[in-house]
């Protein structure tokens, strides 16, 4: 059976601790401008639209719209959850304050341009890898 203990009695013994520190999943914000994650959404929308159009066939409408889909909620979800924090103040970064501050990475502090080229060089890449199977399609 449960009964309360007073706080007094908790302090006596030494079991009163301090309050926990503020967890990661609190901060909503990716650290990140709206308008980079824009970009590595439109790269991906890109690279499938690309093939779409590149390997043009009736039997993959359904993929590619399924591919199309899962891309947007995937870059929806963290919007809504930067719209749904709990913390209103702690909205998106700007980009001006992004580029001055930059970000910090597992080997040390990176420059906002720096960090723009690192987040952008992937989706760039993907893109451009649908680009050349784009091109050998068109020329076999």
């Amino acid at each position: 059976m449960s009964r309360r203990i007073s706080h007094d009695v908790l302090t006596a013994r030494n079991e009163v601790v301090a309050a926990p520190a503020a967890r990661a999943c609190e901060d909503h914000n990716f650290g990140l401008p709206p308008a980079i994650h824009l970009l590595t959404g439109a790269f991906f929308l890109g690279f499938v639209s690309v093939l779409c159009l590149a390997l043009a066939n009736a039997s993959l409408a359904v993929p590619f719209g399924v591919f199309a889909a899962f891309i947007m909620a995937f870059f929806a979800v963290p919007a809504v959850f930067v719209k749904a924090s709990p913390d209103k103040g702690a909205q998106a970064l700007g980009w001006t304050d992004f580029l001055e501050r930059g970000i910090d990475t597992e080997h040390g502090r990176c420059g906002g341009r720096e960090a723009t080229v690192l987040v952008l060089m992937l989706p760039a890449f993907i893109f451009l890898w649908a680009i050349a199977i784009a091109t050998i399609v068109a020329l076999v």
